[in-house]
């Protein structure tokens, strides 16, 4: 056993495969790792990583929809519970609400010497938020970042947004990184590929990844291509999880049925990079977008992408050179990006940009990164 102790703490347990690479440099650097996290879905698999790695786990609810409800009061005494007795010397939590609470929960251990740090994945407003949004969770940001000893940010937008926040110490990573090289190496029979996936030679696959959920707002490509004169040409495919009980994908499926445009639901994949390859064209749609690790993939193997103008999206996608930038909330907008690149010439001579815009993205730099916050937190 090691005598120093770090707890991660995340909304649901499934996000830690974001974070391999903190909890193996945290052992690395002699530290036994903890995470705190809800695991109501059960993911069974992500639990035998865990115990591999000689992590301890805590499963508990969090209400990561709403800032305040019953459940969160519930995990925050649980919170402080974990903290009385676990005596640790790191605190570092993920996403907005676990963030707040474990961060009220570590006022006296921080205090006392635990340090508490705070990674924002894309913080949860944009200057497309609602007035009410936008007040309410930069409210909740401001007041949280008063109770810790660094922030780490993903995308240049919210490095400059939580600079004018609290604490003192902010940060920029190039998001937590892609096996860029793996995704640029792998060959396949792209044609057969396709087949097995039931998309012909000459259909155009745009293709996004990603749950099926409100924010990742996949309804606009559909309302896009309905908008095309020919339509029938294009399939939309969107691998990712449908998020239970939000109605995302039901009104995919109706949206899509209504205006006859084609959508396939290929679910959870283990085989994305494969399916990446199949893409002409990649498509990230997001309402707000703390990086989007889906769009750095598509982008490696020179696939060009249409996405929404916000925050970590602008960071990959330029105009004209990886791809085209739209209003989110812009059914046109994203037709004439898809309209453009539909042109195979064009989207080959895009091929190059796209694929060494990513390097910055890569995995190496992103661990170098993190270790070097690491020890001038830790020091």
């Amino acid at each position: 056993m090691n005598s120093k102790r770090a707890l991660i703490a995340v909304n649901f347990v499934g996000f830690v495969h974001f974070l391999w690479d903190d909890i193996d440099i945290l052992k690395e650097m002699g530290y036994d790792v903890f995470l705190v996290g809800d695991n109501e879905k059960n993911e069974t698999e992500t639990l035998k990583i865990l115990e591999s790695k000689g992590v301890t786990f805590y499963d508990i609810r969090i209400d990561s929809k709403s800032p305040i409800s019953k459940n969160n009061v519930k995990a925050y005494y649980r919170y402080k519970e974990i903290l009385r007795d676990g005596h640790f010397d790191l605190i570092h939590c993920h996403t907005p609400i676990v963030g707040l609470y474990m961060r009220m929960a570590a006022i006296k251990y921080r205090r006392r010497g635990t340090k508490v740090m705070y990674t924002t994945h894309g913080l949860p407003y944009t200057h497309l938020s609602s007035k009410r949004a936008f007040f309410k969770y930069h409210t909740i940001e401001s007041f949280a970042s008063i109770f810790c000893d660094a922030i780490i940010t993903i995308n240049m937008e919210d490095y400059e947004s939580v600079k004018r926040l609290h604490c003192k110490k902010v940060f920029h990573i190039n998001g937590v990184g892609v096996d860029t090289e793996k995704y640029k190496k792998l060959k396949i029979d792209r044609e057969q590929y396709r087949k097995q996936l039931g998309i012909s030679a000459d259909e155009i696959l745009i293709l996004s990844i990603g749950e099926l959920s409100i924010r990742k707002n996949h309804i606009v490509i559909v309302d896009a291509i309905a908008k095309l004169k020919d339509k029938d040409k294009y399939v939309f495919a969107i691998c990712g999880r449908s998020m239970m009980g939000n109605g995302t994908e039901d009104a995919i499926k109706s949206a899509a049925k209504e205006k006859g445009v084609k959508v396939k639901f290929l679910g959870f994949r283990s085989d994305i990079p494969q399916i990446v390859h199949c893409a002409d064209i990649g498509a990230i749609p997001s309402i707000r977008e703390g990086l989007g690790l889906a769009g750095i993939e598509t982008l490696s193997v020179g696939v060009p992408m249409i996405g929404s103008d916000v925050q970590g999206i602008k960071e990959y996608i330029i105009n004209g050179e990886t791809g085209f930038l739209c209003n989110p909330f812009s059914s046109t907008d994203f037709a004439e990006a898809i309209k453009k690149l539909s042109d195979y010439s064009y989207r080959a001579s895009l091929k190059q940009n796209c694929m060494d815009i990513v390097e910055k993205f890569d995995k190496k730099i992103s661990i170098l990164q993190r270790q070097n916050i690491y020890k001038i937190i830790l020091s």
